[in-house]
């Protein structure tokens, strides 16, 4: 038995047990077992990865007969770590599990897989961003986070199909297109959070693209790539456009921006090339996010070229889009509080405990003195009681493009100023 070009070690592995008539489990304790004692490390989940040590991959060459450069060859994963067991000699493998440590994935076509393998089985496989659409078949490939994955029939947004095309276009012809896209796909996903009233489009590709018997909400979660993925990829085309950058550089006027409407190309080019004239007016009040950053970035250094460049398409953490494993057990979470109470809430990437305690008490003292004073332009020195206010507001403008969406908003809401790009 082959496998199929991309797949993961562990739905080839699966495919191997289905011929035997056995559970992937069963199959790896067979694989790594040494004088009745086994060499898998780990529970096994809805979206495990297996790595195997060089033992063990021998192990599994001779049962599937396909020689060692033809499994490396189709298996990202396949040599990737080397798991340790008692000895080096022994078999071993190691699951590992979620967005943090399995790389992204999606199911393979099945009509694709079919026609490959002359059997309808499922399998699962590594997919980059521009691999999601399946152009034969017109479907969708969705990882659904800790519970597999899912196949979404795409024949009412020919759009999205489209999109694939024009995305692998641009992966061809710009050698910045693949950081373009992520900033591009953190724009979005924030647009996507706002439920603006004015957006029609998404709506109705939401309601085409859901498969029966899904949960309304619950799908609005699942499909977040998949609906804005035509809107990303045209984003991402008009932002590694180097005349576009060198545009917005440009319109600046040499300045840097308080809110997007002091670089009116951006709101009014967006748009136009998204087909959204209502979007100008949103975006133009924008102070904040992962556009915001990006434009600010062009024109301090001036559309982002030579050594520049890397600082341009850099998305700090907490303006990158929630993972979905974090959203869906957001909402997991809620759908079970009714009966059981709230489960413990998992805090999220990129937060910390004592980071959130200290912002927490240095927003306190600058509602203070901005109650007393009617603003937060503070002198470095600039103290409430034995707090040096000063210094922490001088700390969160030094870090403004890279604050959570919820601290900026807080502190606009204690001053509407509070970071101006020029001198107080």
């Amino acid at each position: 038995m082959a496998p199929l070009q991309g797949e993961m070690t562990l739905s080839f592995l699966g495919r191997i047990a289905d011929r035997y008539g056995l559970t992937v489990r069963s199959l790896l304790s067979s694989v790594t077992e040494v004088a009745g004692q086994q060499g898998v490390v780990r529970a096994l989940q809805g979206d495990s990865e297996v790595f195997l040590n060089a033992a063990a991959r021998e192990r599994v060459a001779a049962l599937c007969r396909v020689p060692q450069v033809g499994l490396r060859r189709a298996l990202p994963a396949w040599t990737r770590e080397e798991p340790l067991g008692p000895s080096k000699e022994r078999p071993a493998a190691r699951l590992y599990n979620g967005v943090e440590t399995v790389a992204a994935w999606g199911p393979a076509c099945p009509g694709c897989v079919a026609a490959r393998t002359g059997r309808v089985a499922p399998a699962r496989v590594y997919l980059a961003a521009h691999q999601r659409v399946c152009p034969r078949h017109r479907c969708w490939l969705m990882s659904v986070p800790g519970n597999g994955s899912r196949v979404v029939e795409l024949a009412g947004c020919p759009e999205v199909v489209q999109a694939q095309a024009d995305h692998r276009r641009l992966l061809r012809r710009s050698p910045v297109a693949g950081s373009a896209f992520e900033v591009a796909e953190a724009v979005t996903a924030w647009w996507w959070a706002q439920e603006w009233p004015e957006e029609r489009l998404w709506p109705m590709r939401l309601d085409a693209a859901m498969p029966a018997g899904e949960d309304p909400r619950r799908w609005r979660i699942l499909a977040r790539d998949l609906i804005t993925y035509p809107e990303t990829v045209a984003l991402a085309t008009l932002l590694a456009s180097p005349a576009w950058r060198l545009r917005v550089a440009a319109d600046g006027g040499g300045h840097l921006p308080y809110r997007l409407a002091d670089v009116p190309c951006v709101p009014g080019e967006l748009g136009h090339h998204l087909r959204r004239p209502w979007l100008t007016e949103r975006l133009a009040g924008c102070t904040h996010g992962a556009l915001f950053a990006w434009t600010y970035q062009c024109i301090r250094t001036e559309g982002g070229s030579g050594d520049d460049e890397q600082r341009l398409w850099q998305v700090p953490l907490a303006l990158r889009p929630r993972p979905l494993a974090d959203v869906l057990a957001g909402y997991q979470r809620r759908q079970t509080a009714g009966t059981e109470g709230l489960p413990a809430q998992k805090r999220l990437r990129g937060h910390s405990v004592h980071a959130e305690g200290a912002f927490a008490a240095g927003l306190a003292h600058a509602r203070t003195y901005a109650a007393q004073h009617g603003h937060l332009a503070t002198q470095r020195d600039t103290r409430v009681g034995s707090f040096a206010l000063g210094k922490w507001v001088h700390n969160q403008q030094a870090h403004a493009l890279v604050l959570p969406e919820e601290k900026a908003a807080a502190l606009k809401e204690v001053d509407p100023w509070w970071n101006i790009p020029w001198s107080v």
